[in-house]
């Protein structure tokens, strides 16, 4: 269950960094791209496992059926809201309110008729099948005029939702260590040993995957490989996550504390130590390039600029 739980990663300071930096759109989109499904397949496989974890039997074929109707049905529900949502959209026109309050309001209904109604799907692969769907088909529908407040809109809410998260992991932390008589120092030093241990692992899995990657997709090189490995950091989802195990009353205590330690600390260190130094990883690298246009723009105001001195 711990496993599943850090392996979703949170990519959002990695990609904004590269755009920053020039590197190439691909990396960021295929770096970005893993984060999602990553993190819906995470949220899949920590709800079997936490059933499992409470006490509850489950058989091979229940804990298949189970993972597949969280899976497949999510994905199929959120494509279904995608069509909805794109016909609604294509009614709409230059009205950037209506059209904000519906992509807010399909959001977090189609979220809430996932996870708490008896479909009892997976509500993150849900939204990101309706992500998808409207990056691919639907995103036509917004009107020009009305896109710009979407992005903004949906951007501060992203921001609001990853502050209250870990505004609200920091409080419950800071209680739990102070009246928790488990926590040691031990802990904290597998904490560190866990973090040098989860770049491992990121690295041995894509260098496995490799060879396809290199044939399929946007294609990987050694180098991109080594900073895709390096980027994953954790943050809000992985928080989400052993926040929902300490609110379980079927978990002991315990456990619920030194899971809280793990992931909070983990993604502590990955936002303190990964997302500080990734910048200079990708210059040393060699894939942070400025592009023509940007070339050609910045040589055409210094020469203005030296032509009005002059």
């Amino acid at each position: 269950m711990y496993g599943s739980i850090v392996s979703a990663t949170d990519p959002v300071a990695v990609v904004a960094l590269l755009k920053e930096l020039g590197a190439s759109k691909r990396l960021a989109t295929m770096i970005e791209g893993e984060s999602l499904l990553n993190d819906g397949t995470a949220m899949v496989v920590f709800l079997v496992l936490i059933d499992l974890v409470e006490g509850n039997t489950l058989t091979a074929g229940e804990i298949i059926g189970m993972f597949v109707r969280l899976s497949f049905g999510g994905i199929i529900l959120g494509m279904l809201a995608g069509v909805i949502l794109a016909q609604i959209l294509s009614r709409l026109h230059n009205d950037a309110v209506r059209e904000m309050n519906a992509t807010v309001f399909t959001s977090y209904i189609l979220f809430y008729v996932a996870e708490s109604t008896p479909l009892h799907v997976s509500g993150i692969l849900a939204i990101v099948a309706l992500g998808l769907y409207m990056t691919t088909s639907g995103k036509t529908q917004i009107s020009a005029e009305s896109a710009h407040t979407v992005h903004g809109v949906w951007g501060y809410i992203g921001f609001i939702a990853e502050t209250v998260i870990f505004i609200i992991s920091g409080v419950i932390m800071g209680v739990r260590a102070t009246e928790s008589n488990t926590i040691t120092y031990v802990d904290y030093l597998k904490l560190l040993g866990i973090y040098v241990g989860l770049h491992f692992i990121r690295f041995f899995c894509i260098f496995a995957s490799w060879p396809l990657l290199k044939r399929i997709g946007y294609g990987m090189s050694f180098k991109q490989v080594v900073l895709c490995s390096y980027a994953g950091l954790r943050g809000a989802v992985g928080l989400s996550l052993a926040l929902m195990v300490c609110n379980s009353p079927k978990i002991p205590r315990t456990i619920q504390d030194l899971v809280l330690l793990h992931v909070a600390g983990v993604a502590l260190l990955t936002l303190l130590i990964n997302a500080s130094t990734t910048g200079a990883l990708v210059r040393y690298l060699g894939l942070a390039s400025s592009s023509k246009i940007k070339e050609n723009l910045l040589h055409g105001v210094a020469h203005r600029i030296d032509t009005n001195i002059t």
